[in-house]
């Protein structure tokens, strides 16, 4: 069956002629990741190889694969691929699939792209920032070296109109999609139910996928299959591989689910086990996978989706300077994505685990990673590309400010940058490496420290996600552990090795505590650091964690300097880090009893409740952060308040940053310090003076009153800088809050104030009023109100006007006999001609008892 792309062949043979840029916006199902690079290459029109761009790599593996076995080839000639840590491709080869990371690594090793013809960027709309970067970089190559260049920009669901802009002047294609329908049903989850510890919870997704999958089967073998195929699928999209773990253990173990194959599929797979679950033929299959079988992936045969509607995300908080990983509810776009599946071969359903009002409510694209990831990778990559100032780069989506200047601040801890933002002889070499900056500063530091395998191993580790599984124990993890290490890192290499020698082998890998597949990999990256350091002729007894212990944690720290962490308590594992973060150490870790320590990896994770995991730490010496930060340190010597014993004491503190190394108590505090600190935590409310009471507001009302009124008088308002001057006053000799809490505060008040004053204030803002009818009014003064009294009606007979105080009126506020406001006024003669006999009317067959005139 010809795929729905194929039809605008002769439309994008003649754009590919007229001109150099073409967006084509095609659905689910389209073809466009197969069809058009081999259209493209039959058209005869491009002069060189053929880059397809895809953001995973297992996207880019399979679909090699494919396209070389409809071009009747093996993988690795006419069409390849180049992944990290795999490439198999040719000079010969004319379409070759890859990431966009080793895009990036292309162009920063060859900006010409010398023998490449066309660059196709595939899934456009997931909006990498790598993808976004690569296309700014080769839309300018295209412009200023290499005219003949083709570059085409494809997605399946897309905003183009932005996208059209930045590309001009470029040909728009758009190409039909999917030829099947597929219903969309909705089934929220059940609500909340009581837990075992009278909490309420809520379902887990896992046993949702089960209720549904159940019911979903039971229907297919009620239809008896007929039109879904000898072999249908079943596609369950989740967040992670753990909830995928979960599931498929569920669905393994249900009765329901006989004669049905389960297969996983997420990044962290092998090849192998990632082809398998998409391969054809077999029994009917449910393919339990994360959003990575959300585009590109060829999977035949599904005929039901079930989806989550959930990812885990990645992010970066720019503000805390922490790594963040969540689970977050796709957009519209990304679920029409995952419906789009059930509709490639027949027509199929699609049931999401979601409200239809929840769905529209859901943003309807994803956000771009330039507004979610951190940027110092991105700008130490422009740099050493020849931008020199980041905010003139050709953004597509310009990024926020402050993730910039954290980028560069960052930058600049590194040596990367100068102070005038200029990359360093350090930066270019950092520049190098095809890893994040702190990774790249880590190799640099690691040659003079003379630890480069070890370093290499580290940096390895830090970028995979670790050769333990999240189900090892301490004590698993302890097997690994050595008297005297200093760092996570050496337990890690001992792990990675017993892996190698059970031959990755998954299962005894796993009763160790230990994941094979990682293990794997971190070795294979180790390797290719390695070379890329210019030791290729490294092997495993050239590496020495115990003799290079301290050489490769003062590399470390270089790296990580903005990490440094103190333990809160000695029997926490709680952490005071740098920049005002708090975290918790891994249980396991080997610097669990360190005084100083530096964490690699600082992490917020979402679980069942939101924490910030301290990760790879590596024990320090405090000589080492004065050697390599010696600007960090600084010293406080004086009085503080001790919040615990709630007293003022001397101490001497020395600080890293914000973090204190020495805290001293001792020595004399004056008088004068002491007041003040004092008088700053009454201030602020954190401690109380019982005496400070409503009377003593009320006269610092008057006061303001008569300031405000009677300015000749020269008195002074009493605002938030005199009141903390009279609470200093009060303070005066003590220590502590026992000795102010009951200290009498009216000595130090009218001290404020000189006798002429004083007389003043009780003249004309009197406390009491006596009016022309002989009543005593209490005056209520409140700082910028007009003072006021209140009184029931029957009180103010006689008085015609409005009482004065300093010559101003007052407000009245007129009581009903209940005692409740009837009406406020400045104007009582207006009232009793108006307003009182309307009061009369309405009151006095309610209340006869009172006088009413």
């Amino acid at each position: 069956m010809e795929l729905p792309v194929f039809k605008i062949r002769e439309k994008l043979e003649k754009c590919v002629q007229d001109g150099g840029r073409v967006l084509l916006k095609a659905p689910t199902g389209s073809g466009k990741s197969t069809g058009v690079p081999v259209m493209l290459l039959e058209t005869g029109e491009i002069n060189g190889m053929i880059i397809v761009v895809q953001p995973r790599r297992i996207a880019a593996r399979l679909l090699a694969g494919f396209v070389a076995s409809l071009m009747g080839s093996k993988v690795g000639k006419e069409v390849g691929y180049a992944v990290r840590f795999d490439a198999c491709y040719n000079e010969s080869s004319k379409i070759v699939y890859v990431t966009d990371g080793v895009l990036q690594r292309w162009l920063r090793d060859d900006p010409e792209l010398e023998g490449v013809g066309a660059v196709l960027f595939d899934e456009f709309h997931e909006r990498r920032l790598a993808s976004d970067l690569s296309l700014a970089r080769i839309l300018e190559l295209q412009e200023t070296q290499r005219k003949e260049l083709k570059v085409l920009v494809m997605s399946a669901t897309l905003e183009t109109e932005e996208l059209v802009g930045y590309l001009q002047p470029c040909e728009v294609l758009e190409a039909g999609g999917r030829m099947y329908p597929v219903e969309i049903v909705y089934k929220p989850p059940p609500a909340p139910r009581r837990g075992k510890h009278g909490t309420m919870e809520s379902i887990p997704v896992w046993e949702q996928v089960g209720i549904v999958c159940r019911s979903e089967i039971l229907g297919l073998d009620a239809q008896g299959r007929e039109g879904v195929g000898n072999e249908p699928r079943i596609l369950v999209f989740l967040p992670g591989a753990f909830e995928i773990r979960r599931t498929v253990e569920l669905l393994e173990r249900s009765s329901w689910s006989r004669g049905w194959e389960v297969k996983p599929l997420y990044s962290g797979l092998s090849p192998a086990a990632q082809s398998e679950a998409v391969s054809p033929g077999g029994a009917p299959r449910i393919i339990v996978a994360t959003n990575v079988a959300e585009t590109s992936i060829t999977i035949d045969g599904v005929v039901v989706v079930i989806d989550s509607g959930l990812a885990r995300m990645a992010s970066y908080d720019s503000r805390r300077a922490i790594d963040t990983l969540t689970v977050g509810k796709v957009s519209r776009a990304s679920a029409q994505q995952r419906a789009g599946r059930a509709g490639r071969t027949g027509p199929g359903r699609c049931v999401r685990l979601w409200s239809e009002r929840d769905h529209g409510r859901r943003s309807e694209f994803e956000s771009p990673e330039v507004h979610r990831i951190d940027l110092a990778e991105a700008v130490l990559y422009l740099k050493s590309g020849g931008v020199d100032e980041i905010r003139d780069f050709r953004w597509l989506d310009a990024p926020e400010e402050d993730s910039l200047r954290r980028a560069e601040d960052l930058l600049k801890m590194l040596g990367a940058v100068d102070e005038e933002g200029k990359l360093t002889e350090i930066g270019y070499s950092m520049a190098r490496y095809p890893l994040h900056p702190r990774a790249a500063r880590l190799l640099e530091a690691a040659k003079r420290e003379g630890c480069v395998a070890e370093a290499c191993f580290s940096a390895s580790v830090l970028q995979g996600e670790g050769v333990f599984t999240r189900k090892a124990t301490r004590a698993q993890k302890e097997r690994f552990q050595e008297d005297g290490d200093r760092s996570d890192f050496e337990l890690e290499w001992r792990a990675c090795e017993v892996a190698e020698r059970l031959r990755f082998d998954p299962v005894r890998c796993g009763e160790l505590g230990l994941h094979a597949r990682q293990a794997r990999e971190i070795l294979q990256s180790w390797q290719q650091l390695c070379r890329l350091v210019g030791r290729p002729a490294i092997r495993r007894g050239h590496v020495d964690m115990e003799e290079l212990r301290i050489p490769l944690g003062r590399a470390v720290l270089a790296a990580y300097g903005d990490h440094v962490a103190v333990r809160t308590s000695r029997g926490s594992l709680a952490c005071r880090v740098v920049g005002g973060r708090r975290g918790k150490l891994d249980q396991g870790s080997v610097a669990r009893d360190a005084a100083l320590l530096v964490a690699a990896g600082i992490t917020e994770v979402e679980g069942r409740e939101m924490s910030v995991r301290l990760s790879y730490a590596v024990r320090v010496e405090e000589e080492w952060l004065r050697e390599l930060f010696p600007s960090g340190f600084r010293k406080e010597e004086g009085a503080v308040f001790d919040e615990v014993a709630r007293r003022v004491v001397a101490r001497r503190r020395v600080l890293f940053y914000d973090i204190p190394l020495e805290d001293k108590e001792g020595g004399e505090v004056s008088d004068e310090d002491a007041a003040v600190l004092l008088s700053n935590h009454v201030v602020s409310g954190a401690l109380r003076l019982k005496r400070w009471d409503a009377k003593v507001e009320r006269w610092i009302a008057r006061v303001g009153f008569v300031a405000r009124s009677m300015p000749e008088l020269e008195i002074s308002a009493i605002g938030e800088e005199e009141k903390k001057l009279l609470v200093t006053q009060i303070c005066m000799k003590a220590r502590s809050y026992r000795d102010i809490k009951d200290r009498d505060v009216w000595p130090a008040l009218k001290d404020w104030l000189s006798a002429p004053q004083s007389a003043a204030l009780e003249s004309y803002a009197p406390e009491r009023l006596e009016l022309s009818n002989g009543v005593v009014a209490k005056v209520s003064y409140e700082e910028g109100t007009t003072p006021a009294i209140a009184l029931k009606v029957q009180q103010l007979y006689g008085v015609k006007e409005t009482p004065e105080v300093s010559g101003q009126q007052i407000q009245v506020q007129i009581l009903a006999p209940n005692q409740r406001p009837w009406q406020v006024t400045q104007d009582l003669s207006s009232f009793w001609e108006s307003g009182y006999p309307q009061m009369k009317k309405d009151l006095a067959g309610r209340y006869p008892r009172h006088e009413w005139r």
